[in-house]
């Protein structure tokens, strides 16, 4: 026959096998959006029980008891974003100051590094337009040249047409003074 504090410590210990399993210690993911939140926890228990055999007269007779307790503290979150970044909340305070500098070195480093390519892209993008916008200058000041010189080839075929005209007017008063000549040159004989 089974003593009666097996019986106690049996039942007291099957029932924080139920209270405390894999799913207290990493808690159900939470997903909000884009981001998936698993809680994380550290689980502690007592358990204590004890008994007697009290010899009496009529039988023998039992007194006992047991009692457990269990804290489920909170103690840090896995963030899971949806581009595959993975980061380690932690709560509560670090046994140091220079624990947590260690800790938070990582992600200090990654948003420098991060600035850094911000600067240096918009930098690019900042040089990328400055040399769109001289091109286009230059096209313009190109365009304007050309504008220029049609205009001057325009000139120039007026300066020629007017060229040939005064030669030819020339060519006519020439004509008509020597013609002029010629009759006077005729009268006078």
């Amino acid at each position: 026959m089974a003593h009666p504090i097996e019986g106690i410590l049996g039942v007291s210990m099957e029932n924080i096998h139920q209270m405390v399993d894999v799913n207290t210690i990493i808690g159900d993911p939470i997903i909000k959006g884009d981001t998936t939140i698993i809680p994380i926890s550290k689980v502690s228990f007592g358990f204590a029980s004890g008994g007697s055999d009290l010899p009496t007269q009529a039988a023998q007779k039992f007194a006992g008891g047991a009692g457990a307790g269990v804290t489920v503290k909170p103690v840090a979150f896995i963030v899971i974003k949806a581009d595959g970044d993975v980061k380690l909340l932690e709560l509560g305070e670090k046994s140091s100051p220079f624990e947590g500098v260690m800790d938070s070195l990582p992600g200090i480093i990654d948003k420098i590094k991060n600035s850094a390519a911000e600067k240096k892209a918009a930098k690019a993008d900042k040089t990328e337009t400055e040399a769109e916008r001289s091109d286009a200058k230059a096209a313009k000041a190109e365009a304007k040249v050309e504008k220029a010189e049609a205009k001057a080839a325009k000139a120039a075929v007026k300066d020629a047409k007017a060229e040939e005209r005064l030669a030819k007017a020339n060519a006519k008063v020439e004509a008509a003074r020597a013609e002029a000549r010629a009759e006077l040159d005729k009268e006078n004989k």
